[in-house]
């Protein structure tokens, strides 16, 4: 390969797996120098993120005493099955919050970065395939003793990660707003936003150019109703927006509701469900556009070994969906045939999982 034209050793280099990259960059200073460039991580961040061919996407589960990346493509990361792949289907890592001395309260991700919400409000950005991390400093203003919010996004336009503080004031209908521009490296204030909303989730999920947390309606006597909704943070525009809940009429029972938000496939995704009570998962099929909310998937506590709750991780290419039970084992679901096969367990704890995206993305722009 040594005498390609530069142009098409970069076509071909930009099409391989990110950990490939990582190891070929010792084969000289010639490659080592053109995979570290800019204009090749970007090319191949581009292209990891629309290539529908090759599967780029890991799942990483955190427990208490230990972190892995699982590729859920690989047949060797489920039970009974051992092949050539093993090693690389699920990869033991370093815990990147032991070398910060920093402890982990929450997690969320963008594409290839991974974020940390950590006590005294610490943010932690660590790239899993790389293992780059990144202490984002401290906002320039504190926010008081209000509910607090984050969230991870990417802005196309400019080719740049944006990491969103946000409270909302207990006394007022504010929403005060802090932005971390990567490439920048420094925190701006942003216009308050009033809404007339209760408390988001604490960790919010990228989809369609926009951070989007479920939150439910205050209402104006003080109360909480049970209207929800999704509240969404536009990172171009860099302004908060209503997302309306579909509505099917089934949503009137106390023990149930709307309760987590993310990305499918490039479609914005709501979970629809509780304890005991079975899951629906609706997509927006048309970002936007409410009435092409669609259920795609419903999941009965018959089919699925679960005692608490099922939470979708992701759909594979083969449309068969990744589901995580009880914060305790995962599986992959095959809805046309009804049946599911387990992960291997990682661990022997509860465990969180976030869904990233190999890549060479640094955190710091």
């Amino acid at each position: 390969m040594s005498n390609l034209p530069h142009d098409i050793l970069i076509d071909i280099l930009s099409r391989l797996p990110a950990k490939s990259l990582g190891q070929f960059k010792s084969v000289s200073k010639y490659w080592y120098s053109l995979i570290s460039s800019p204009r090749f991580i970007k090319l191949h961040h581009r292209r990891a993120l629309s290539d529908t061919n090759t599967n780029h996407s890991r799942v990483l589960i955190m427990s208490t005493h230990s972190l892995h990346s699982v590729n859920y493509e690989s047949p060797s990361c489920y039970e009974g099955i051992d092949d050539d792949d093993n090693l690389n289907a699920i990869i033991s890592l370093n815990d990147p919050l032991e070398k910060e001395s920093v402890g982990e309260k929450a997690l969320g991700s963008c594409y290839g970065l991974v974020f940390f919400v950590c006590y005294n409000d610490v943010i932690l950005l660590w790239n899993p395939t790389t293992r780059t991390t990144r202490l984002i400093p401290d906002p320039i203003t504190p926010f008081s003793n209000a509910t607090r919010f984050y969230g991870l996004g990417y802005d196309h336009s400019i080719d740049d990660y944006t990491m969103v503080r946000a409270s909302r004031s207990i006394s007022s209908d504010a929403i005060t707003s802090q932005v971390f521009s990567l490439k920048t490296g420094s925190w701006r204030t942003i216009k308050d936003a009033h809404m007339n909303i209760n408390d988001p989730d604490e960790i919010g999920s990228f989809s369609n150019g926009a951070i989007h947390w479920i939150v439910r309606h205050r209402a104006h006597n003080g109360g909480f109703n049970k209207s929800e909704t999704i509240l969404s943070f536009d990172v171009k525009d860099e302004r908060f927006l209503e997302i309306r809940l579909p509505n099917s009429g089934e949503f009137e029972n106390e023990e149930s509701g709307f309760w987590s938000v993310g990305d499918l496939k490039g479609c914005l995704y709501v979970v629809y469900g509780g304890d005991g009570v079975d899951m629906d998962v609706w997509v927006m099929k048309e970002y936007g556009v409410e009435r092409s909310w669609s259920k795609v998937i419903k999941l009965d506590w018959i089919r699925v070994p679960c005692d608490y709750g099922m939470m979708p991780v992701c759909f594979t290419h083969g449309d068969d969906v990744v589901i995580d039970l009880d914060s305790w084992d995962l599986v992959r679901f095959n809805i046309k045939e009804n049946t599911y096969k387990r992960f291997k367990k990682c661990s022997t704890d509860w465990h969180f999982w976030v869904v990233y995206t190999e890549t060479l993305v640094s955190p710091f722009g």
